[in-house]
């Protein structure tokens, strides 16, 4: 549901990119002014209530997801944190193992019992309407305007697209060793290049100038 990349330091959710501020913690939108947490929520939820704040249950900011997220009086919500400040890092240390080892296992273990099924389909069929309906995205390469669906982390508007950027980006590139002059060069894993230049390769294949010449005339 949400992509992370640079190890977390870029959060991708309903076609939109949040920054991890290294300050805070927290993941932001600049464009819409937004954290994620907040935004995610209401995604799923509708508008935050005047007075209310969103609480990670797990005190993990880099955990965003729906099921980690609670709507909580902003009192609440204050208190919550002052309490989690006070604690020693011992204290917290015992909570993340005994979150490891207890909380999380009995969670995927409800999540994949029949009672956990059930209540994913009646979410399924209470959301579906939503998920799938498209909007609108901008295409990273393009910079063009397409359809698409809200969960679907697409960043472009075709193949095409995607495989220029690829290329620009130089994400497939490789280095090779020139097959006439000995240097190394890069270039794109898929291509069949063997020279570092059109000179070398003239030189390692010197009748094809020829040929060429001879079909223009």
């Amino acid at each position: 549901m949400i992509r992370y990349e640079q190890d977390g330091k870029f959060a991708y959710f309903n076609g939109l990119k949040f920054t991890r501020d290294d300050k805070t913690g927290y993941y932001l939108n600049s464009t819409i002014r937004k954290r994620l947490h907040r935004y995610v929520w209401e995604y799923f939820n509708g508008p935050i209530p005047a007075g209310c704040h969103i609480h990670h249950k797990d005190g993990d900011k880099n955990n965003n997801n729906i099921e980690n997220l609670v709507l909580v009086k902003h009192s609440k919500h204050v208190r919550l944190h002052g309490i989690l400040k006070s604690m020693d890092n011992e204290w917290l240390e015992w909570a993340r193992d005994n979150m490891n080892k207890k909380a999380r296992p009995a969670a995927s273990k409800w999540h994949s019992s029949e009672e956990g099924k059930e209540w994913h389909r009646k979410h399924y069929n209470k959301m579906k309407d939503k998920l799938h309906a498209k909007v609108t995205k901008v295409c990273d390469y393009c910079g063009k305007e397409y359809e698409g669906f809200p969960r679907k982390t697409d960043r472009f508007c075709s193949n095409k697209c995607k495989s220029a950027w690829r290329r620009k980006a130089g994400l497939d590139n490789e280095i090779r060793i020139c097959a006439y002059c000995g240097r190394e060069f890069e270039a794109n894993k898929y291509s069949k290049t063997k020279c570092c230049s059109k000179s070398c390769s003239n030189r390692l294949y010197p009748r094809l100038p020829q040929l060429r010449q001879s079909k223009v005339n």
